[in-house]
């Protein structure tokens, strides 16, 4: 099959690298994929270096519907795609696929009405997702579920991480990966913290992204008195940090499923985490990690302060998370579902719901 993928996001974020991830497993199954996106200087280098063919396209974007032609599937990975995508389909007639990554329902007017029934199949990245658009009414008989993945690799720049080492040594590092807006909650990280440095003035909170809540972020920690917080700001490649964390935190108010906890399960990270969105599909409290309340600042802190002092429940958290990681969550299965999907919705087999 040939599928044209849509991004039109103007950074580089959880859902541009698992539509990269999912174009090179759809390769490695002899599938051909190409990229529709604008002007996105991170992700349109990532997927040229991967060897993947690039359209880029400007404003107005839907002019440039005849983009869309002789591709077998249409696959929108965002909003603003699927708008577009939505219109051309009166031009190509392919069936149109959307990726929903957020656990938030869309607005009710008219148009959203309209874009979601042209919608030949949903994918929801998780329960919580697909829940969410059934409750606003999207037929839940034309909705899958299939999960983020991240790759069974896990090589790390040497060089960066020898450096982050010997920067952190003698410290323990909680690391937080994650844009800093604000539904990712580092406001309530941040009063966690402070609970932590009193009870822990060994260890270190060091935030990796950047965002435009980090001013307020900023100023927050100063007003707190914090002395173990670092703002690190955006990473091209952020994984080597995951080679110094010793605790991963997400303290996330709403969250589709979070692949960055995916990152840490893959580089053996304990997590802490809110059970916000779908993030108890991953998150099975006192098994692959530790859960607190959204918004729960001295839960959030409790959690961290426990996993750093027993290395019985950080080992059995890691080897269990693993597991669950290697058998749901990797590229071959992320790309053989969407596979079964792009089939379905162009007749060539019927869902098995």
């Amino acid at each position: 099959m040939k599928i044209l993928h849509i991004n039109l996001e103007r950074g580089w974020r959880g859902g541009e690298q698992q539509t990269l991830y999912l174009m090179e497993g759809l390769r490695s199954l002899g599938h051909e994929s190409a990229l529709l996106a604008r002007s996105n200087r991170d992700l349109l280098s990532r997927v040229r270096a991967a060897g993947f063919p690039v359209i880029v396209i400007s404003k107005p974007f839907v002019i440039h519907g005849r983009h869309a032609r002789g591709y077998d599937i249409i696959h929108a990975h965002e909003t603003r795609g699927l708008q577009i995508a939505s219109v051309w389909k009166r031009l190509h007639g392919k069936p149109l696929i959307y990726t929903r990554r957020v656990d938030n329902p869309p607005g009710s007017h008219l148009f959203n009405r309209w874009k979601f029934g042209q919608v030949d199949r949903l994918v929801a990245i998780s329960r919580r997702v697909r829940d969410v658009m059934v409750r606003w009414g999207y037929d839940p008989d034309h909705i899958r579920v299939i999960h983020s993945s991240v790759p069974n690799t896990s090589d790390l720049d040497r060089e960066v991480l020898d450096a982050l080492k010997s920067r952190f040594r003698h410290r323990r590092v909680v690391g937080c990966v994650a844009s800093l807006e604000k539904r990712k909650d580092h406001a309530t990280l941040l009063r966690a913290a402070k609970i932590v440095q009193e009870e822990m003035p060994d260890v270190v909170f060091v935030l990796v992204g950047d965002g435009d809540m980090r001013a307020r972020l900023e100023e927050q920690a100063s007003a707190l008195g914090l002395q173990n917080v670092v703002f690190e700001g955006y990473r091209e490649d952020p994984f080597p940090y995951y080679g110094v964390f010793d605790a991963f935190v997400m303290p996330s108010r709403e969250e589709g499923l979070c692949s960055s906890i995916l990152d840490a399960f893959r580089y053996g990270v304990p997590v802490v985490a809110t059970d916000a969105g779908g993030i108890p599909e991953l998150v099975a409290h006192g098994e692959t990690g530790l859960l607190a309340g959204i918004g729960d600042d001295l839960g959030i802190a409790g959690c961290i302060m426990r996993m750093l002092g027993d290395s019985g429940l950080r080992q059995g958290c890691v080897r269990r998370a693993h597991a669950v990681l290697t058998k749901g969550f990797t590229l071959e299965t992320m790309a053989r579902a969407y596979e079964r999907v792009y089939l379905e919705a162009a007749g060539g087999h019927p869902g098995d719901g």
